[in-house]
């Protein structure tokens, strides 16, 4: 009954390790209605690169802090960002690298297409009413020509 029990074990570690990540739309993603759902799991998503840093008078959320690199991107379909009407800087949405892994994304240039895969942040803005607030936690990135 051991042996049967480590064979299941064995399988199932070989079944978990190789799941397939699915695909979802970057809109859909970085929706505060549908981020929730991909907090848990890794999720790969399409986007294009916009610049390093965050947006300008953009206060950074506390687990920011730290141990991040921080870009921006926007979705794919030829609209490039939405309108800060504070300053009228046009910005894409945050997303968060670890910090040893900023070389990955330090060489970007704007426009350039992603494939991104990682997990959505939520952060309840004490700032805008405890309006929630979407980051894409990435864990890789690849460039792509799609």
């Amino acid at each position: 009954m051991k042996r049967l029990a480590t064979i299941f074990a064995i399988i199932m570690t070989g079944l978990t390790a190789n799941a397939e990540v699915a695909t979802e739309s970057f809109t859909r993603v970085m929706n505060p209605v549908y981020a929730k759902k991909y907090s848990e799991s890794p999720i790969q998503i399409d986007a294009v690169f916009y610049r390093h840093g965050l947006p300008k008078f953009y206060r950074i959320p506390p687990f920011m802090k730290e141990g991040y690199y921080i870009f921006q991107c926007t979705r794919v379909d030829g609209k490039e960002s939405e309108l800060n009407t504070l300053n009228g800087e046009a910005y894409g949405e945050v997303f968060l690298i670890e910090e040893s892994r900023k070389a990955e994304i330090e060489s970007l240039t704007k426009g350039t297409k992603l494939t991104v895969t990682g997990k959505t942040k939520l952060y309840a803005n004490p700032l805008a009413f405890g309006q929630e607030e979407v980051y894409f936690i990435v864990e890789t990135v690849a460039p792509t020509n799609k």
